[in-house]
């Protein structure tokens, strides 16, 4: 194995482990920078940019920083057939069948030379997905007779079993598959991440091989949902079939139970939010809560106005919420698009957190099957699931309508719309010289003007500054596929040939909110301003070159309604700057 090195190489690795893949690369880049050249720290910066999806780049500096000429070291073997498996993954016809070929040379490499289950099953993988099932199945047989290493605990010995699962699926043992996962789960029964990655590869297998995925259902993690209901008013009736509140507490309980729900995403307001918290909380799941706006502000409007009990109730769950995430940290000013805009969050949070742990998402709704009167509540947010094609679970429920508190009267109308913001810029464009810069706009900045013109749907708004472009969509998917082909022609560039320096990463940020849409009073020309237009600001430059990272509301959205044709991955947190709080965000890329 790799030694660790001195400069940061435990403190990178750390951070990969927990997910924190931006964080961790920005370590390892400045320490190659600082003049850094120990294998520890090249491989590590590697793995961070094929983590956050920038597989092109990261085969670029695999081979920049010489780890493709590292043959005595398992980590950088396994990491190479690692960038060819994953480009493998997202190709089509000729392409998928070369790199599933040099991936498995590399595979069987890493096995022939080091030994162990996982060169040898991931050879058989690639072997299938090449084309030639036959050998696939002779590998993965073979690899079943390997022997277990001795003293394997925890996920050590989960990979292990998992491993012969993948195997046995192989050779087209059925029954031994399961009986293997259900052994493998036993080792690590709350690692939910390494159980997910067993089950991305085996869901590919099946594609590959053409079985139905239904036989891991047994073994997905718990599921996750996003929780929406009615305000219940404490001084009013509220009722479930005909009984009191106490009957939906009891509700609530047995859907959770019965779901194996175990992973919530919803508000806190009065009435069925709470009560549904209660009920996650007394399952031991784990509540996130989405507040739509600053926390005083949202108990001022959404819990104080109905009895002092909820906001004694409100406190217990907030305090046990295992993260609370804020679409605005501004007051209520009369806008109830803002608990719209929440609720969407909190819906994408869902599907995004069942992606990542490849189980389902689900909702559960406390509704008097009535439609909203305004832009929010439980029957909106009912559509807005529905349109996913998810699974839908309603608890009816009688009440008379509940008032919200009035909102302060601000006198400004509202000019807000939801809109999808890229913000893009050239990594290095500061460092050419000024003889590169008429090619340099020519080429690359005319490239990304003749991609944006041959968009089905292409940006309502644009603006430009050097290399820095700000584009903004009526729709999350438009912006989405706007990056990644933006993305695409950018790597297509010879630039060597151009006479520019080939280190030229193309860095795009995204996010999606409510904005103000006006018109600059100096130029008179239209704006597009306001606080997520900052968010969206904030994520381009964590963003590793060659990559394209969107917001945890943008991503939610792509999940909810897109999963079909983009893919979006947890790399980590923007760096808090300015006084901006860290944001979660994620790498872009297609399905």
């Amino acid at each position: 194995m790799i030694e660790a090195a001195t400069f940061n190489g435990d403190k990178i690795a750390a951070l990969i482990q927990r997910g924190e893949i931006l964080a961790a690369y920005d370590l390892a880049r400045a320490a190659l920078e600082a003049g850094e050249t120990s294998p520890r720290i090249t491989y590590l910066a590697v793995l961070c940019l094929a983590r956050a999806g920038a597989v092109d780049f990261a085969r670029a500096e695999y081979v920049r920083l010489g780890l493709d000429r590292i043959d005595d070291d398992p980590d950088a073997v396994a990491l190479g057939a690692r960038l060819l498996k994953d480009v493998a993954l997202a190709a089509h016809g000729l392409r998928r069948t070369a790199f599933a070929k040099a991936s498995t040379r590399r595979y069987r490499a890493l096995f022939e030379r080091f030994g162990g289950l996982y060169g040898a099953v991931n050879a058989a993988t690639m072997t299938l997905v090449a084309g030639d099932r036959a050998e696939g199945r002779a590998l993965a047989a073979a690899a079943l007779e390997i022997a277990p290493p001795p003293g394997l605990v925890g996920e050590a010995a989960y990979y292990e079993a998992a491993s012969r699962a993948e195997a046995r699926f192989l050779t087209g043992e059925m029954d031994a598959a399961r009986a293997t996962m259900s052994q493998a789960l036993k080792h690590a029964p709350g690692a939910f991440a390494a159980h997910a990655s067993t089950l991305r590869q085996l869901e590919m297998l099946c594609r590959e091989i053409g079985v139905d995925p239904a036989w891991l259902s047994a073994f997905r993690p718990p599921a996750c949902a996003h929780f929406t209901g009615h305000i219940l008013d404490a001084t009013r009736e509220g009722a479930l079939n005909g009984e009191g509140e106490g009957d939906l507490r009891e509700e609530a309980g047995r859907v959770v139970r019965e779901l194996g729900i175990g992973f919530a995403y919803g508000g806190l307001a009065a009435g069925a939010d709470i009560v549904f918290a209660e009920a996650l909380l007394e399952a031991g799941a784990e509540l996130h809560l989405v507040l739509p706006v600053s926390l005083d502000s949202f108990v001022a409007v959404s819990v104080a106005p109905f009895g002092a009990d909820w906001i004694e109730r409100f406190e217990r769950c907030f305090a046990r919420a295992a993260s609370v995430r804020y679409a605005s940290q501004d007051p209520y000013v009369g806008d109830e698009q803002v608990f719209a805009y929440a609720s969407q969050i909190a819906m994408g949070c869902a599907v995004l957190r069942a992606q990542t742990l490849a189980t389902e998402a689900i909702q559960v709704a406390v509704w008097d099957g009535h439609a909203s009167a305004g832009p929010a509540g439980a029957a909106v947010d009912l559509a807005y699931w529905a349109k996913g094609g998810r699974r839908q679970v309603v608890i009816p429920v009688r009440r008379p309508p509940p008032r919200r508190a009035p909102p302060p009267n601000t006198g400004a109308s509202s000019s807000r719309a939801m809109k999808a913001m890229l913000f893009a810029d050239v990594k290095g464009f500061g460092s050419l010289r000024d003889d590169q810069i008429p090619a340099f706009f020519a080429t690359v900045m005319g490239q990304m003007a003749g991609v944006l013109a041959e968009l089905d749907a292409g940006p309502r708004h644009v603006e430009t500054w050097g290399d820095g472009l700000f584009l903004v969509f009526d729709q999350p998917i438009d912006a989405a596929l706007a990056a990644l082909a933006l993305q695409e022609a950018h790597r297509a560039l010879d630039l060597r040939a151009l006479g520019l320096p080939r280190g030229l990463g193309l860095r795009i940020g995204g996010h999606y909110g409510p904005v103000h849409l006006g018109a600059n009073p100096l130029t008179r020309a239209p704006a597009v301003v306001g606080a997520h237009v900052v968010v969206a600001a904030r994520i381009e430059p964590d963003v590793a070159p060659g990559s394209a990272c969107v917001s945890e509301a943008l991503a939610g959205a792509l999940a909810t309604f897109h999963g079909d044709r983009v893919r979006c991955g947890y790399v980590g947190r923007t760096q808090g700057r300015k006084g901006f709080p860290a944001t979660p965000i994620f790498n872009l890329t297609r399905a």
